[in-house]
C-alpha cells in the first residue's frame, strides 16, 4: 500500500485546478500530512498513543524520507509530549513534506505533473481509478474512489481507511470535495467510522484542538498608498511604457519594491514585480488573476469563443491538458532530425555575402518547423500573411479595443483571407487521413478529437485559430530568442567556437535523437543565459478576480495588474553582474536560475507557456544547425545591441553568410 501521507495528498488534490484545493490554507494542509505521517509510523510500529501522549516502540528508521526526518526526531527526544505536539513539530516542514509526497507520487506515475507545475491523476489512474502496477500500492483502488465507497455505502472499512477518513474528517476534507447535501447525507457515519481507531481518533483529536498560528504580520496598508510611479500630466506614464517597459519596471523594483502603480492614458495598474512577485503568482495566482478580459477583444475579432491565453478556471486548465501532448517536448521523439532539415534547407537559402535581418530569418525557419511538426503542412507562401495576421491581432490586444481600422485595412483583409486558406488545406489534408493509422496522429488529429468528443470545450468557430496556433507560435517567441542567441555568439567568437566544439562531437554525422539533445550542455546554457539576458516579454496584464495582499499592501479585485515575471532576470542579488552573459550561472555548482521566482523566462503559475518543453529543443537544435553550417558575421560588430519594444523586445541589427561551413 501507499504511505497515508501520500492518500492524503492525493485526496487533497483538486482534479480540476491542478493543485491543492483552493480553500484549504497552508495550515490545513500542513497538519494534514504530520496528521498522516503519524499515522503511518504507528501503522509501521514505530509509535504508539494512549490518548494523551505519544511512546516511541521502536526507533529502527524506515529508510522513508517521508516518515524518517519525525522519527528521528522523537527517537532523540528525551521529553515527554502530546500527539499535537508532534503534529505541530511535524507540521514545520509541511512545505517540504508536499514536495517531497509529490515527487514520489510523480514517480510512481500516480500524479503527472505539467511545465506549469500543476498536478493531476495520471491518466491511467484517473480513468482505471487503481494504482499502476510496478509500485508499492499496485492495483489498490484509488483512494478517493475507495473512501467514497465506503461513506456511500455499508461496506466494513479496514483500519487503514478508518484512520484516513478520522484524519480527513478532522482537516475539513469531506466538506470540500461532497456537495452541502452528500455532507449532510454521510456525516453520521464519517463519526461512527472516525470512532473505530485509537490511533485514528488520537490524531484526529489532537488535529482539531490544534489552532492556527496568529497573524504577526501588520494590517495591509490600502490600496490608495501603494506607491506611485512619478508621471506626467495626463498622459502618466504611457511614453516610458511604450519606449522601454522592462526598463521601467526594473528601474522602479529597485525603487519602489515589488509593488507600485503605474498609468498609462486613462489605464492604471498595480505592477507586481520581481521573484516575490513571481514566486507568490506561481503559488497563488491562480486563485487571484484572471485573463478572460484582456483577451475579449481579440475573441471579438477571431468571432471565437475561446482563446486559450485568455481562459481561467477548470476551463483553461481542461483545455492546457487536452493540448499539452501536441506542445510537449515529446511530441519531438523521433522527429529531431526534422527540425534540424528543415533549418538546414533555409539556411541553404541565405545568399552569401548579403545582408541578412535575423528575426525573419528565423521566423522563417521556426514557423515551418513547427507547422510540418505539428500539422504536416507546410506554411509555404502564407508566411508573410501569417506574420501580418499575427502583428494585427497583437496590436488589438495592446491597443485595447481599437481595434477596427487595422481589421478593416485590406492588408489586414488579404492576410485574413490567406489564413483561412491554409486552414482549409490543414483540414482537407487531416479529413483525407486513415483514422485507422493511430501511429500518424499529429497535433491537429487530436484537436478535431477534441471538437468532436466536446463540441462546447472546442467549438467549430475556435478551430481555425486553435489550428493556426501552431504556425503562429514561434513567430513572435522562438524566433526572436534565436535572433538574441546569434548576436550573442557572433559578439563572443570564444563562446561561438566553445558551442561549435561541442555540436560538432555531437552531432557527427549521426542522426540527432533525444540523446543528442541532452549532450549539448554549452548550446542550453547559452540558451538560458540569452533568455535572462534578453527576456522577450517584459510583462503581462491580468485582471485580479479575488482580494489579496502582496509586499504589505490590498490588492483590490477588479484591479488591472501588470505582471513584470522577467524584471528578477537583471537584479544583482540574483544574478551577480547581470549585465555580463555568463553561461555558467546554469551550471551544477552554481544553479543562479533555481532561486525561488528567479527565472521565468516562459511565463508564470498556471498560463505559464505550454510550448516552452518543445520550444527550447526547438531552439537548441535549430542554432546548434546554424552554428555546425555557417560561418556568420555582424555587419556591424562594434555597434551595440539595439532592440526595439514591439510586441516582444527584440533585437535590432544584421548579419551576413561568409561561407558555409564543409560538414
Amino acid at each position: 500500500m501507499l504511505r497515508i501521507v501520500e492518500e492524503i495528498l492525493v485526496l487533497l488534490i483538486d482534479g480540476e485546478r491542478g493543485d491543492i484545493r483552493a480553500s484549504f490554507s497552508p495550515h490545513s494542509r500542513n497538519l494534514a500530512l504530520s496528521g498522516a505521517v503519524l499515522m503511518d509510523l504507528a501503522l509501521e510500529n514505530r509509535v504508539d498513543t494512549d490518548l494523551e501522549t505519544l511512546v516511541l516502540l521502536d526507533p529502527t528508521p524506515l529508510t522513508d524520507e517521508l516518515l524518517d526526518p519525525t522519527l528521528s526526531a522523537i527517537a532523540q527526544d528525551s521529553g515527554t509530549h502530546s500527539t499535537a505536539y508532534w503534529i505541530e513539530r511535524t507540521a514545520e516542514r509541511g512545505d517540504e513534506l508536499r514536495e517531497a509526497t509529490i515527487r514520489r507520487l510523480i514517480g510512481r506515475g500516480i500524479l503527472e505533473a505539467e511545465s506549469n507545475g500543476l498536478v493531476f491523476l495520471s491518466r491511467r489512474v484517473a480513468r482505471a481509478r487503481r494504482y499502476p502496477p510496478g509500485g508499492r500500492g499496485a492495483g489498490t483502488e484509488e483512494v478517493q474512489s475507495r473512501i467514497m465507497r465506503r461513506l456511500f455505502s455499508d461496506d466494513v472499512p479496514d483500519p487503514r481507511d478508518i484512520v484516513i477518513i478520522s484524519l480527513a474528517a478532522a482537516c475539513g476534507v469531506f466538506e470540500r470535495i461532497l456537495s452541502r447535501e452528500e455532507w449532510a447525507d454521510v456525516q453520521e457515519r464519517i463519526d461512527l467510522i472516525s470512532r473505530m481507531e485509537l490511533i485514528g481518533r488520537t490524531v484526529a483529536a489532537a488535529v482539531r484542538h490544534i489552532e492556527p498560528p496568529a497573524a504577526t504580520s501588520p494590517v495591509a496598508r490600502p490600496y490608495e498608498e501603494i506607491p506611485r510611479v512619478a508621471r506626467l500630466p495626463m498622459v502618466g506614464n504611457a511614453f516610458a511604457m511604450a519606449r522601454d517597459l522592462y526598463g521601467l519596471l526594473l528601474k522602479e523594483y529597485q525603487r519602489h519594491g515589488p509593488i507600485f502603480r503605474v498609468q498609462a492614458l486613462n489605464r492604471h495598474y498595480i505592477a507586481l514585480v520581481g521573484p516575490e512577485a513571481t514566486a507568490f503568482l506561481n503559488r497563488e495566482g491562480q486563485a487571484l488573476l484572471r485573463s478572460f478580459e484582456e483577451y475579449g477583444i481579440v475573441r471579438e475579432a477571431l468571432e471565437c469563443v475561446h482563446v486559450m491565453p485568455g481562459m481561467d478556471g477548470p476551463e483553461h486548465i481542461r483545455m492546457r491538458k487536452a493540448m499539452a501532448t501536441g506542445y510537449s517536448r515529446h511530441y519531438l521523439q523521433g522527429r529531431h532530425n526534422d527540425i534540424v532539415d528543415i533549418a538546414r534547407g533555409a539556411i541553404a537559402e541565405w545568399p552569401q555575402g548579403r545582408t541578412i535581418a535575423p528575426v525573419p530569418a528565423f521566423q522563417r525557419i521556426v514557423t515551418e518547423q513547427l507547422g510540418v511538426l505539428m500539422t504536416g503542412v507546410s506554411p509555404g507562401e502564407y508566411l508573410d500573411s501569417l506574420q501580418h495576421y499575427l502583428k494585427t491581432l497583437m496590436l488589438i490586444l495592446q491597443r485595447n479595443g481599437k481595434w477596427s481600422v487595422a481589421r478593416l485595412g485590406p492588408r489586414f483583409r488579404r492576410a485574413e483571407k490567406q489564413t483561412i486558406e491554409l486552414y482549409s488545406r490543414v483540414l482537407e489534408a487531416h479529413e483525407t487521413k486513415d483514422p485507422g493509422n493511430i501511429g500518424s496522429a499529429d497535433f491537429i488529429d487530436s484537436l478535431l478529437d477534441l471538437h468532436r468528443n466536446d463540441p462546447m470545450l472546442v467549438p467549430e468557430t475556435d478551430l481555425r485559430f486553435m489550428i493556426l496556433g501552431p504556425y503562429l507560435a514561434g513567430i513572435d517567441t522562438a524566433a526572436v530568442v534565436c535572433s538574441f542567441m546569434l548576436h550573442v555568439l557572433l559578439s563572443d567568437p570564444e563562446l561561438l567556437e566553445q558551442m561549435r566544439s561541442e555540436v560538432d562531437s555531437v552531432f557527427g554525422g549521426e542522426p540527432v535523437t533525444a540523446e543528442s539533445l541532452r549532450k549539448l550542455t554549452v548550446t542550453r546554457q547559452v540558451l538560458h543565459e540569452t533568455q535572462r539576458r534578453y527576456p522577450i516579454v517584459p510583462a503581462l496584464v491580468r485582471s485580479v478576480s479575488n482580494s489579496f495582499e502582496f509586499g504589505g499592501y490590498t490588492v483590490p479585485a477588479g484591479k488591472k495588474v501588470l505582471v513584470g515575471f522577467t524584471v528578477a532576470h537583471n537584479l544583482p542579488e540574483l544574478f551577480p553582474e547581470p549585465e555580463k552573459f555568463d553561461i555558467e550561472r546554469f551550471g551544477e555548482g552554481r544553479a543562479e536560475h533555481r532561486q525561488a521566482g528567479a527565472y521565468a523566462p516562459f511565463g508564470f503559475g498556471s498560463h505559464r507557456c505550454l510550448g516552452s518543453g518543445i520550444a527550447e529543443a526547438q531552439i537548441a537544435l535549430t542554432m546548434a544547425t546554424v552554428v555546425r553550417e555557417t560561418q556568420l558575421v555582424l555587419t556591424r560588430p562594434r555597434r551595440p545591441l539595439r532592440t526595439r519594444q514591439v510586441s516582444t523586445i527584440r533585437p535590432v541589427f544584421t548579419f551576413r553568410l561568409a561561407a558555409r561551413r564543409a560538414r
